[in-house]
C-alpha cells in the first residue's frame, strides 16, 4: 500500500542507510553519570595561588578525589580581571572534567570589561554553591575615629582625605568598599594594589586609611595592635569578632554585601545534567566531610553548599545587582 506515511517511511530508511554507507552515524545520547568521572578533574582558579578562591579549592579537592575516585587538580589561570581562566573553562569540553572554582568576579567582571568572553548567565552550567566569605572594615590606628559612625563623619567632613587600598576594580576589596560608600555617601580615595596583602601591608604602615578585607586576612595585624575593625558585612556578628558590630546593626544598607563573597563550582554549559548532579552530591559531601570542614572554617570559610538551582540563583541575583552597582559608581568597562 503506497501510502503517504509509508512513502515518508521509505526516504528516512533510505536516509539511514546512505547515512550508513557513508561512515555517519546518527547523534550519540548525552553523556550520562555512570562512568564518569572518566579522567583526572581539573578545578581552573582564576586567581594566583594563596589567595581565598585557590586555598578554597585546594582544601575540597582531596575529599572530591576519594569520592569520585579520580584525581583532582588545582590549576591556576590567572590574568585580565580573571576572565583568562574563566574563558579556558567557557570554552572547555562540556563533559564534566573542567571546572571554575567561581566566586563573585564571575558576576562582576562584565561591568569592568568591555569584552570579558563569557556570559555569567549563559556559558556556565551552575554546580554547587560552596563557602561564604564576610568582609571587614580595618582602619590605621591614626584614623581617629572609633566607630563606623565616627568614621562616617570624618570622611563626610574631609572629602577625599581617607584613603583606601584593595587589589583592583572589581575584586572583594573593593566590592566592600564600593557597597560601603553607596550605603553613605562618603568620599574616599581609591588606591589599588596588585594584591590585597600589599594594601594591607600600606595600611599598617600608615600610608592607608582603610582596607576592607577578609577577617582571617587582618587578623594577626589587629592582634598585633597594627590596625582596628571597625564593623563587618554579615546578617549577624562573627563569632571570631563578638564585639563589632555589621554595618545592619548601625543601620546602613549593605544590601548584596550582606551575604557575604561567594564561591561556588560551574561547568561549561552543556554539561550532562546527570554528571552536575553527580558533581554536586561529590561537592557537599566534601564540603561536609569533618577533616575538610574544619579546615574550612579555620580560614574563616562558611561553608554552604547547595543545589545547582541554588547557585543559579546567586549568580542571576549578582548579576543583576552588581551591574547597577557599577553603573551608579560610574565604571565604564575598559
Amino acid at each position: 500500500m503506497n501510502t503517504p506515511l509509508a512513502a515518508s517511511t521509505r526516504l528516512l530508511s533510505a536516509v539511514a542507510f546512505s547515512a550508513a554507507l557513508l561512515g555517519f552515524a546518527p547523534p550519540a545520547p548525552a553523556q550520562g553519570a555512570a562512568n564518569f568521572p572518566s579522567q583526572t578533574i581539573t578545578i581552573v582558579v582564576s586567581y594566583a595561588a594563596g589567595g581565598p578562591p585557590d586555598v578554597a579549592a585546594r582544601m575540597i579537592a582531596p575529599a572530591m578525589s576519594t569520592i569520585l575516585g579520580k584525581p583532582v587538580v588545582i590549576e591556576n589561570r590567572t590574568g585580565a580581571s580573571t576572565a583568562i581562566g574563566t574563558q579556558a573553562v567557557a570554552r572547555a569540553a562540556p563533559d564534566g572534567h573542567t571546572l571554575l572554582m567561581a566566586d563573585s568576579a564571575l558576576t562582576v567582571a562584565p561591568n569592568i570589561l568591555a569584552n570579558p568572553g563569557f556570559d555569567p548567565q549563559k556559558d556556565f552550567a551552575p554546580v554547587a554553591p560552596l563557602l561564604r566569605t564576610y568582609m571587614t572594615l580595618v582602619v590605621h590606628p591614626s584614623v581617629p575615629a572609633k566607630s563606623v559612625q565616627e568614621l562616617i563623619a570624618f570622611a563626610k567632613g574631609k572629602p577625599g582625605e581617607l584613603k583606601y587600598g584593595t587589589s583592583g576594580i572589581g575584586t572583594p576589596p573593593y566590592l566592600g568598599a564600593l557597597a560601603f560608600i553607596q550605603a553613605t555617601g562618603v568620599e574616599m580615595l581609591h588606591v589599588p594594589y596588585r594584591g590585597v596583602a600589599l594594601a594591607l601591608n600600606d595600611m599598617v604602615a600608615g600610608h592607608l586609611s582603610l582596607v576592607f578585607v577578609s577577617q582571617s586576612t587582618a587578623a594577626s595585624q589587629v592582634q598585633g595592635g597594627g590596625a582596628r575593625v571597625l564593623g563587618v558585612f554579615g546578617e549577624k556578628r562573627h563569632a571570631s569578632l563578638p564585639d563589632v558590630p555589621t554595618f545592619r546593626e548601625v543601620g546602613l544598607d549593605t544590601r548584596i554585601m550582606d551575604e557575604g563573597i561567594w564561591f561556588g563550582i560551574v561547568a561549561p554549559a552543556g554539561t550532562p545534567p546527570a554528571i552536575v548532579d553527580k558533581l554536586n552530591a561529590a561537592i557537599n559531601a566534601a564540603v561536609s566531610e569533618p577533616a575538610t570542614k574544619s579546615r574550612l572554617a579555620a580560614a574563616d570559610f562558611h561553608v554552604s553548599g547547595g543545589s545547582p538551582a541554588d547557585l543559579r540563583k546567586t549568580i542571576d541575583e549578582n548579576t543583576v545587582y552588581w551591574r547597577e552597582a557599577f553603573k551608579r559608581a560610574g565604571v565604564i568597562p575598559q
